[in-house]
């Protein structure tokens, strides 16, 4: 039998190959990992298109809090106790990032399929693990890439696609949020580089890490840059998750302590970007700033689209204004883990998969690279 996780998350000692029991059906049970800010969104995801059968968390009163909202009969302290379990399917991570890869292997040595908040993991080395127990498992894995749903960025899918605009020149993507524009936003674990690995980068670039290989191409060189401009932050003695600690921020209810901390990791990233396909490229994420868009340039038209307004996808031609794109967008009725059940029940592999995931840790561990040594850094296959 396996060791599986214990409360400071390491990995497990020792696989088993046992197998869940289940029979394949349009009923998937879900069994989540986590009761936090992000918990939230991904339980009600589940609850629109499969069973939630079981929450773990450490924080058990958050745990019995989110299940009591959305009617999860079972509730435990332990992620290990869901594993064994024949009422479950699969398990859906949404923790902390240093937690996904010892839960995610615990969790494939037992059979489940794994759903996982992004990013895939640390680092490459442990994306990499991931995806190659998986592989061994023969279970379905799902990366939460939230972007891929947008019907105007699946719009631009299909036409690049369709190369009526020619060869892809450019990739152009800002993606920031200003949460933490405020130099007395607590020192939370997304400041540690222990617990979340690189800051903006990580939690946000991922995104259009993700959107640049889903609509132009693999990525094979970066020259990046990342930088802290809030060096220390107060500390907490005494709070709730990430989400409950914005929402106080926001209404003004946080007291701030005098003692402040280090942080450990970006709050801004720039990084520039050779595909295979001769393309080239830029993303920007920041945690202290606030802009989503993407512009992609053709060889005869230029795309754009943010997310502000109607998200309408925009095109412009030679010597025309930026328009709206008059082609019919697609209707979009799915969530974050449409894609990953619809991959257990049809015994598919659409992405974004765990394989997706690893792709977007290798561009990230080359950009931190870069960062560090200057210059450009190939993307490790």
């Amino acid at each position: 039998m396996y060791s599986g996780i214990s409360e400071d998350g390491n990995r497990p000692r020792t696989r088993c190959s046992v197998k869940a029991d289940c029979s394949v059906s349009d009923t998937v049970r879900i069994g989540m990992i986590g009761a936090g800010h992000i918990a939230q969104s991904h339980a009600k995801a589940w609850q629109k298109e499969a069973t939630l059968t079981a929450v773990a968390s450490r924080r058990i009163e958050s745990a019995r809090s989110l299940a009591k909202r959305h009617g999860i009969p079972y509730v435990c302290r332990d992620a290990n106790e869901l594993f064994d379990r024949n009422d479950i399917d699969a398990v859906g991570i949404a923790t902390p990032h240093h937690l996904h890869y010892p839960i995610a292997l615990a969790a494939l040595a037992t059979g489940k399929s794994v759903f996982c908040e992004k990013p895939l993991a640390l680092n490459g080395l442990q994306a990499r693990e991931m995806w190659s127990a998986a592989n061994a498992s023969r279970v379905k894995t799902g990366m939460q890439s939230g972007i891929r749903l947008f019907p105007a960025l699946r719009l631009l899918s299909r036409l690049l696609r369709e190369g009526q605009a020619g060869m892809i020149h450019t990739f152009d993507a800002h993606w920031s949020f200003d949460w933490a524009r405020d130099p007395r936003f607590p020192l939370t674990w997304r400041f540690k580089r222990a617990e979340a690995g690189t800051g903006a980068l990580g939690d946000l670039g991922v995104y259009m890490i993700d959107a640049a290989r889903w609509l132009v191409g693999e990525i094979r060189q970066v020259n990046a840059e990342m930088t802290t401009y809030v060096p220390r932050r107060p500390v907490l003695t005494s709070g709730g998750h990430f989400g409950e600690l914005r929402r106080l921020h926001r209404e003004q209810k946080l007291d701030f302590p005098r003692e402040t901390g280090p942080v450990e990791n970006d709050d801004v990233c720039q990084v520039l970007l050779r595909f295979e396909n001769g393309a080239r490229g830029s993303i920007r994420a920041s945690r202290l700033h606030q802009e989503h868009s993407i512009r992609v340039d053709c060889e005869r038209t230029s795309y754009l689209w943010q997310m502000t307004g109607d998200r309408r996808l925009m095109e412009r031609s030679t010597e025309t204004e930026y328009r709206p794109v008059e082609m019919a967008e697609p209707s979009v009725d799915e969530s974050i883990v449409t894609t990953f059940l619809n991959n257990i029940r049809r015994n598919e592999d659409e992405p974004p998969t765990f394989r997706d995931g690893l792709a977007a840790q290798l561009v990230i561990d080359a950009a931190v690279r870069s960062n560090e040594t200057g210059g450009w850094v190939d993307v490790e296959c």
